[in-house]
C-alpha cells in the first residue's frame, strides 16, 4: 500500500479505480461514504492481463497525486496498486485491505471488455462478501445521501438490507423509504408482512424512526428494475439492492438475465448499493 501517513482506521472504504485518470466519478462517491461511516479510504487500482489498460508502475503516480488531494479532506487516504486477476482481488478485499464497501463505476457506454461495463463489474463482485456501491455519474456536492430507499418483499434477502440502511440512518440521519408492492397471494402477502414486522423491531431496537413506507408498481418478470425506476423519479440518492443468489436463478434469468444486470444499468443512473446473498457477509465493526 502507498502512504507516507499512519493508518487510524481498521476498516476501509474501497475505491476502485479502474481508470486512474478517470477517477472523478468514484472519488465524488467514495468519499463522502468514507466520512459518514468515520472509515478510511483506499484508492485501488488492479493491473489485470484480462482488461490491458496501465501497469502499476504507471497508475502508482496517478494514485499518488489523488491521495494527495483527497487527504485534505480525508486525512486517512491511502492507495495501492496491485497486478492479477480482478475478481479474485476483489473477493479477497476484506482480509487483504480490511474493506468493508467497494465503489465502482459501472459505465453504460463502456465497451463490453472493460472493466467498467456492467457486466464485467457484476462478474467481478459475484463473490464479494461486502457491499459495493456500483455508480453511474459524479455526485453533487449537494447530495448527502440524505434519502435511500430499499425494497422489502417476501424474500429472506429482504432482511440482508437493513443492516446497511441502518448504517445510513444512523451516521447520516439519512431518511430512509421502504418500497413495497401488493401481493395478492396470501403466501407470499404474509411472508412479506412478517419481514416488515423484523424491520420494525431492528429499527425500533436501534432507535430509528425516519423511515417512510411506499408502494410501486412493478411490471415484468422482476421488480427491482422498477423499484430503482420508482427511487430516482422520486429524488432518491441511493437503493440498497441485493443480487440475485445463484442457487435460487431459474431458467429464464438464465435466458434473459437477471434483475441486477438491469437494476445497476437503470436509465435514471441512480447509485445502487448491492449485496450478495451470503452467510458470511462482512459488516461495520460499530
Amino acid at each position: 500500500m502507498g502512504s507516507k501517513y499512519n493508518t487510524p482506521h481498521d476498516q476501509f472504504v474501497i475505491a476502485y479505480l479502474a481508470h486512474p485518470d478517470k477517477a472523478d466519478t468514484i472519488i465524488s462517491h467514495a468519499l463522502p461514504l468514507a466520512q459518514m461511516l468515520r472509515k478510511g479510504l483506499i484508492l485501488l487500482y488492479v493491473e489485470d492481463p484480462r482488461y490491458g489498460g496501465l501497469s502499476t508502475s504507471e497508475a502508482e503516480p496517478l494514485l499518488s497525486a489523488h491521495a494527495k488531494r483527497l487527504r485534505e479532506q480525508h486525512a486517512d487516504t491511502n492507495f495501492c496498486a496491485l497486478r492479477g486477476d480482478t475478481k479474485e482481488i476483489i473477493t479477497a478485499l476484506p482480509m487483504m485491505l480490511y474493506g468493508v464497501v467497494v465503489v465502482a463505476e459501472a459505465d453504460t457506454h463502456a465497451p463490453r471488455r472493460t472493466p467498467t461495463h456492467p457486466k464485467q463489474v457484476l462478474r467481478n463482485f459475484a463473490e464479494s462478501k461486502i457491499a459495493y456501491l456500483t455508480v453511474q455519474q459524479p455526485r453533487l456536492p449537494e447530495q448527502h445521501f440524505a434519502n435511500v430507499a430499499l425494497t422489502i418483499d417476501y424474500r429472506r434477502e429482504s432482511k440482508e438490507k437493513l443492516i446497511w440502511a441502518s448504517y445510513f440512518a444512523r451516521f447520516n440521519n439519512s431518511q430512509l423509504h421502504i418500497l413495497s408492492q401488493t401481493y395478492r397471494d396470501e403466501g407470499l402477502h404474509n411472508m412479506w408482512r412478517d419481514n416488515i414486522r423484523f424491520m420494525e423491531k431492528i429499527f425500533s431496537s436501534l432507535g430509528i424512526t425516519s423511515f417512510s413506507r411506499h408502494q410501486y408498481t412493478s411490471k415484468g418478470p422482476f421488480a427491482e428494475p422498477h423499484a430503482a425506476e420508482y427511487a430516482a423519479e422520486q429524488g432518491y440518492e441511493l437503493l440498497i439492492s441485493t443480487t440475485t443468489d445463484i442457487r435460487d436463478r431459474d431458467n429464464l434469468e438464465l435466458i434473459i438475465g437477471t434483475a441486477e444486470q438491469r437494476v445497476v444499468r437503470n436509465p435514471g443512473r441512480l447509485p445502487i448499493l448491492f449485496l450478495n446473498p451470503r452467510d458470511d457477509l462482512f459488516v461495520l465493526c460499530d
